[in-house]
């Protein structure tokens, strides 16, 4: 079986095949730490657990509901998942990628702001 050397440490064509450009980089990143191959590919469930958390829940059902919220919901669920949990960054930042047609908007609740999703449009 041919194998791929990423960073002086070999992997396999199955193991190549789960890493997209974004993926190899931390990957890269993780092994110059010294994290095993196996281990490093194992850590990388950064946009598949925002996609399974999607696909369990309805994107409309989150209109109106601040950020910090529906973080607080992902939190939960990756959780009981058994899933890493995102930063609030990365967790928006892939969030907003994958639903275009949501945007976040700063709302003035009582004294404070904080930022509710709403449709665009």
């Amino acid at each position: 079986m041919a194998k791929y050397l990423l960073n002086g440490q070999w992997l396999t064509p199955d193991q190549l095949s789960e890493i997209s450009g974004v993926q190899a980089h931390t990957i890269r990143d993780r092994l110059r730490r010294g994290y095993p191959v196996e281990e490093a590919i194992k850590m990388l469930p950064v946009q598949e657990s925002i996609q399974e958390f999607s696909e369990a829940s309805y994107y409309k059902d989150w209109v109106g509901m601040p950020m910090s919220d529906l973080y607080e919901i992902f939190y939960k669920w990756c959780i009981s998942h058994g899933h890493t949990v995102e930063s609030k960054q990365t967790f928006t930042r892939h969030l907003m990628s994958m639903y275009p047609m949501l945007k976040i908007v700063p709302t003035k609740r009582g004294d404070k702001y904080c930022r509710m999703i709403r449709l665009r449009g």
